[in-house]
Parts: C-alpha cells; structure tokens; sequence
C-alpha cells in the first residue's frame, strides 16, 4: 500500500498517479506493465515513485483497495440518499458502475490480471467477498427492510447478491455493445422490477399454495 508520503500528496497528485496506474495495468498484461511509463503519464521521478510504492504489485493492491474504497462510499452515501430503499439504491448504482466501467476498463483490467501466473498477484486479484466485508454491518444497518419479504441478513444478501449478478451481465453487455447502454439500463431495470414484485401475478397467493 502507499506510504504515508503519497497521502501528503495534493489530491490532485494522487489522482493523477492514479490515473496513469489505472491506464497502465489496463493496457498490458501485468508483466509488461511499466514503471517507466507509470511515472512519465503521471509526471513523477522515479525516485519519487519508490518512495511511494513498493513496486508495481503495491501500487495494483492500492488501485483494487480504493476501487473498493469508492464502491463503499458510494453504497452507504447511496443508501442515505434513498432513504434505505435498497432498489433505489441498486438503480443509482447501476448509473455509477456503466460511468465508471466506461473510463476505466475493468474487464480489460481483469483480463490482464487474472492470466499472470503468480499466486501472490492471484492474492490481490481475486474476489475474496473484500467489498461484503468493507461494507459490512453499517451497510446492512441503513437498509429499510420493512418492506421486505425476508428481512433477515441472509435474505438481504442474497437479494443483494441477484441485484449485482444483473448488474454484472449489464456491464458485460456494455463490454461487448457500447452503443447499447439505453437499452441495458432499461434492461436491468426490469431486472429490479422482477426482483422487487416477482415474476407473477399474484405471487403472494401462488407462494401460500406451495
């Protein structure tokens, strides 16, 4: 992770080293990422860059780490916003996730990453719940669960859990047809309607006769 030297950096400093990270370890596999051109887009020295990294694999755990960082914001901010309405919430986020995903290639980015041969890199990498546990018990505490069927943990993650899983297909399709974001929105919009309403009817009445 960066030291405490690049904290005392301008915000600005910081991004910008972040963005020229970000742009890097987007455009090649992970062995050919260079620190050269790392601190050359972020106009940095080089000694300067090891005084606030490691090496390229700190400064990968740090872009994953805030990645991360930004979600959990953006979630608890997001809650707040809408009042614990989760859907609302979901639909907001969906907006932030397509933003994002088109200036930062993350498919791109998980590509590059996920075919190195290095069980250390694979450490960072893998999706090991870390965005669950970060937001964790605040999260699930802002949540109005009074309209929900199954209001316990268990059954707000799994919802939850359905939510991303579309949101995760939308931005795939994103990936792959650019110029359909209007209709992957909508798409994931009924998506949430189906989730939030059920697919049938009278959903009510048919799930007390089973």
């Amino acid at each position: 992770m960066p030291s405490e030297r690049f904290y005392r950096l301008s915000k600005e400093k910081q991004n910008l080293i972040w963005e020229a990270s970000m742009k890097e370890f987007i455009a090649v596999p992970y062995e050919k990422v260079s620190i050269n051109k790392i601190i050359r887009d972020a106009g940095i020295s080089r000694g300067s860059f090891y005084t606030y990294f490691e090496d390229k694999r700190d400064v990968l755990s740090f872009l994953l780490k805030d990645i991360t960082r930004k979600w959990r914001e953006f979630c608890l901010e997001g809650l707040d916003k809408a009042d614990g309405d989760i859907f609302s919430l979901m639909e907001s986020m969906m907006e932030y996730a397509l933003e994002f995903c088109k200036n930062n290639d993350l498919f791109s980015l998980h590509k590059n990453l996920i075919m190195y041969p290095d069980d250390a890199l694979m450490e960072c990498v893998a999706d090991d719940g870390e965005l669950e546990r970060a937001v964790g018990e605040e999260f699930f505490g802002k949540i109005d669960r009074s309209k929900l069927r199954d209001d316990s943990t268990g059954g707000v993650l799994l919802l939850l859990k359905l939510c991303f899983a579309a949101m995760m297909a939308g931005i795939g399709e994103l990936h792959k047809y650019p110029d359909h974001e209007e209709a992957i929105k909508r798409d994931y919009k009924k998506a949430l309607s189906l989730l939030k309403y059920g697919a049938y009817k009278d959903s009510e009445k048919d799930q007390a006769k089973e």
